[in-house]
């Protein structure tokens, strides 16, 4: 969020002090102004999505591990079987 917020100030600070022909008009102000929103809107809403997407993600990975886990648990011989010793020699 700290990078959207800092990317729509640089780009109002980088138009208000864009060297330009003329004068801005207030209209053209509210002209970019106005885009600069929808585009941090945008921004917004993709971030807002990738975060989902890799909390999903996430919650897959974690759920593969505990299965491998549990599965490496299941297959392994038990320390008290193997009378004090998890190796075969």
């Amino acid at each position: 969020m700290g990078f959207i917020l800092g990317l729509l100030t640089g780009a109002v600070v980088a138009l208000l002090y864009a060297p330009k022909t003329g004068d801005i008009t207030r209209e053209e102000l509210r002209q970019r102004t106005d885009e600069l929103k929808r585009r941090a809107d945008d921004l917004q809403r993709i971030a807002q999505k990738l975060a989902e997407d890799a909390q999903v993600k996430g919650r897959e990975l974690v759920d593969e591990a505990k299965r491998q886990w549990d599965a490496g648990a299941r297959g392994a011989p038990s320390r008290n079987a193997e009378g004090g010793s998890a190796t075969k020699s």
